[in-house]
């Protein structure tokens, strides 16, 4: 059996963020990986409006069928 080790030269595949201080919010898990992915796409394809504010239209079914939840865990989520 070939075992290999993370190193620091490793190539990580494509990842969303999380602020660290997410981690500690009394929030679902569900919660969080939303927001990380929501996030990800505000730096991705954020529109920014005329006072500089970024914002995102994610409706909540396509939010669903990304998490892989159901829109009834998503609405609770958010």
């Amino acid at each position: 059996m070939e075992v290999e080790f993370m190193t620091a030269g490793t190539a990580l595949p494509p990842c969303m963020p999380l602020p660290r201080a997410m981690l500690r919010l009394p929030i679902s898990s569900t919660a969080k990986v939303m927001y990380a992915r929501m996030l990800d796409i505000v730096f991705l394809s954020g529109m920014e409006d005329a006072n500089g504010i970024l914002f995102i239209h994610f409706p909540i079914v396509e939010l669903a069928a990304a998490l892989a939840r159901s829109t009834m865990t998503v609405k609770r989520s958010l």
